[in-house]
């Protein structure tokens, strides 16, 4: 790490940032009625888990979970999602059997992705307070909050994607080829938690492609990163084609939802009404009761304000630009980023749903490793949080609190 601020200070500051999202997670639990330590009804990941340690790649009884979405192929049940959170369960289901804990496992998962989003920064050379400022914006003023109480399937696809990606991220960002291998293994993973996270790998693969090009990085570079790349990669294609025959089928296709639906999982169709979803408000009734929609979305930078705020930093370089970082390892044009988040947006709006029952817009929390990727690429001594930053990241923190706690008794 850099020693431009002492270590201490960004212990204390990661410290701080740990024990105040723990403490939350903890309250929240306390609330459900002790639910932390208790296993969730809808971690199919762990089931799946469970199969494989019995010598089986699909769920066995898998009728008897009708509450689960599990796809059916030639008989036989299967889970429908990518596998890595079920790969990250494995010693769980080993240790505790059918009792896993998965709110503990993904509040544990939660804690590690702040730290990530606090490491890439301090990397960068960051001050405390603006690696906290991040790492606090992303967990706890945003929908990964709510999403980190509770380990059911989606929700764990998400936090562990998230986790795995920053993650990927601080591995990039150091100088070595153990780095560049240890980043292509977690990009990848994360991948195997939420497929849009190809648009990250690619960027990242390109940029170092680019770098290794011009001379600037040593060539073995491609090497140790392709390497678990390729590897992650071939372990779940085969996977893939064992189960369905195809090496992209994962198994969504085959839940019987999408069976059932005329126009498929993804189309055209589901655009437009998708992304006005995305754009539905917020409102305030004469006794001042908040309305929002809780099935499908509503407006997308209410309950994620680090979309908001990143406007905003974006209209601030335009009017007083600073200098980009000479030595960013990745990606950090603005105008790039933002094309990607939009790609990944309207690519997530062609899906059928947009996340079902949820307070916020959870899916477009995979977008914020890229939010992340142009700030790291600015200078690390330039413009901090100020009070208007850390007011709107108070204030998500606060909305972020009050969803979890309204999906509670929702």
């Amino acid at each position: 790490m850099p020693s431009s601020h002492r270590f201490r200070d960004h212990a204390a500051a990661l410290a701080t940032v740990l024990c105040w999202y723990a403490l939350a997670l903890l309250l929240f639990h306390s609330l459900a009625g002790g639910t932390l330590l208790d296993p969730n009804p809808y971690d199919s990941y762990t089931l799946q888990a469970q199969n494989w340690l019995a010598g089986r790649n699909y769920i066995a009884d898998g009728e008897s979970y009708s509450w689960l979405e599990l796809a059916i192929y030639n008989g036989r049940y299967y889970q429908s999602f990518p596998p890595v959170p079920a790969v990250l369960l494995l010693p769980w289901a080993a240790a505790f059997g059918s009792a896993v804990p998965s709110n503990l496992f993904i509040a544990l998962w939660g804690l590690l992705a702040a730290a990530g989003v606090y490491a890439c920064f301090w990397k960068r050379g960051a001050e405390p307070s603006r690696a906290a400022f991040f790492a606090l914006f992303c967990l706890m003023g945003s929908n990964l909050f709510w999403l980190s109480t509770s380990g059911g399937v989606w929700f764990l696809a998400q936090v562990c994607g998230f986790a795995l990606a920053v993650w990927g991220i601080f591995w990039a960002l150091c100088g070595s080829a153990w780095g560049q291998a240890l980043a292509g293994l977690c990009l990848a993973a994360a991948v195997g938690c939420r497929p849009f996270y190809a648009v990250l790998l690619a960027l990242w693969g390109c940029s170092l492609l680019l770098r290794a090009y011009r001379g600037r990085v040593p060539r073995r570079w491609l090497a140790a990163a392709a390497v678990p790349v390729a590897l992650v990669a071939a372990a779940m294609m085969a996977y893939n084609a064992v189960r369905f025959g195809s090496v992209l089928e994962f198994g969504h296709n085959y839940l019987p939802e999408f069976q059932r639906e005329e126009t498929g999982q993804f189309n055209l169709e589901y655009l437009l009404p998708n992304l006005l979803q995305l754009l539905r408000p917020v409102t305030l009734d004469s006794r001042l009761q908040l309305h929002f929609e809780v099935f499908n979305g509503f407006l997308f930078f209410v309950a994620n304000p680090l979309f908001l705020y990143w406007f905003c930093s974006g209209v601030a370089q335009r009017r007083h630009p600073l200098p980009a970082a000479q030595d960013a390892p990745l990606p950090r044009n603005g105008l790039l980023l933002a094309g990607c988040c939009l790609a990944v947006t309207l690519m997530t709006c062609m899906h059928r749903t947009l996340g079902g029952w949820q307070f916020g817009a959870r899916y477009l929390v995979d977008l914020f490793p890229l939010i992340l990727l142009w700030y790291l690429g600015r200078e690390p001594s330039g413009r901090r949080p100020g009070t208007g930053g850390w007011a709107l990241c108070g204030m998500a923190m606060l909305f972020n609190l009050y969803g979890a706690v309204y999906m509670l008794n929702a």
